[in-house]
């Protein structure tokens, strides 16, 4: 992997934080992988009690973000996958719980991520979903007069990043991907709440010291971005909702690499 320029090289430790990662970092940072990668899809089981599932479909079903706020609409995001994912946890036998808040180090000091769900399995972590929201609420403490803007599914904010390679920090306490490269999932949705984005970065080991301790250089993350649909009908075949093959896929792929502890 060719190196790059260290683009918080000598940062004071307050612009450090990810809060302040300009695009312009953010660019640095990454480089685009193969748009033609798709996560891994498995198994959904079934859903012993349905009308959980059933009343979050139904509701977004009917909502749009013009006569319902956001924070209704993400809300009942959140439940969907949070309930997809306790079930998809029961039925391999694993505990899949949100859990820790997200941590980087940068240039000796350490920051923490907002985040609404923090999705692992015996420690590993697996993705953490992130909203416009959360993002806006962390930053306007350093920047009163900041306004919200809602994100779109071909930008990456600085956040998502810094989520990716607090991941990866956390992975090699347990685990070693190919090279030192570990993988990392962040999943948000869209401006219009239709659509989330998957964000999947490969982060080199080397990546995640040089950002810790200040190198002048570092390999850049390989990123991908997908597009999944949210699921908002509750008589179509729950076994057939992408959103959910994937959670499962993320948690097989999780629970597999844990077992190497």
């Amino acid at each position: 992997m060719h190196l790059v320029n260290n683009p918080l090289y000598k940062r004071s430790l307050e612009e450090s934080d990810p809060a302040l990662w300009s695009p312009n970092d953010v660019e640095a940072l990454v480089i685009p992988g193969l748009s033609s990668y798709q996560s891994p899809r498995r198994r959904v089981p079934d859903f012993p009690h349905r009308r959980p599932v059933e009343r979050c479909l139904e509701k977004l079903q009917i909502m749009d973000r013009h006569t319902h706020s956001e924070r209704a609409m993400f809300s009942k995001i959140f439940d969907l996958i949070e309930y997809a994912m306790q079930r998809v946890g029961r039925d391999r036998q694993v505990s899949v719980v949100n859990d820790g808040s997200p941590k980087i180090e940068v240039n000796g000091e350490s920051f923490s991520i907002p985040f609404h769900l923090g999705c692992t399995v015996n420690d590993s972590p697996i993705f953490h979903l992130i909203d416009s929201f959360a993002r806006y609420e962390e930053r306007r403490h350093l920047v009163p007069d900041l306004e919200h803007v809602a994100q779109d599914e071909v930008s990456t904010d600085g956040f998502d990043v810094a989520a990716l390679i607090a991941q990866a920090a956390n992975q090699k306490e347990w685990s070693s991907g190919p090279d030192g490269i570990y993988k990392a999932h962040v999943l948000y949705p869209t401006s219009t709440y239709k659509k989330l984005v998957l964000l999947t970065g490969w982060v080199p080991y080397k990546t995640v010291v040089a950002l810790r301790e200040g190198h002048e250089t570092l390999e850049p993350i390989t990123l991908s971005r997908e597009l999944i649909d949210v699921p908002c009908d509750p008589h179509c075949d729950w076994n057939e909702i992408v959103l959910f093959q994937i959670i499962a896929g993320l948690i097989d792929e999780s629970t597999k690499l844990s077992v190497k502890r």
